[in-house]
């Protein structure tokens, strides 16, 4: 039987996108946006859990959220614009 693995990967302008209609990120500057976009996410090869989890504990550090969200249901919203690849190995 073939052997398979599955990779997840966030364009910086689907979490961009994210952002913008969850109104989120909006306590942070260039620097910090742009380290978001694209250290944490865009350039990433596959995200693993640990990396959703610091892109959603990320965008709540420079969020003005209310109290109804935590950090799972940040990342369960990261995790729901990554896109998902199976390869074989």
């Amino acid at each position: 039987m073939k052997q398979y693995k599955e990779i997840r990967k966030i364009r910086a302008s689907a979490l961009r996108q994210l952002c913008i209609d969850r109104d989120w990120y909006t306590a942070g500057d260039n620097d910090e946006y742009s380290h978001l976009l694209y250290d944490l996410a865009n350039d990433k090869e596959n995200l693993s859990t640990a990396d959703i989890i610091e892109i959603a504990a990320d965008i709540m550090a420079h969020s003005d959220m209310s109290d109804d969200y935590s950090v799972e249901s940040v990342a369960f919203e990261v995790a729901r614009i990554a896109d998902v690849f199976f390869e074989e190995v």
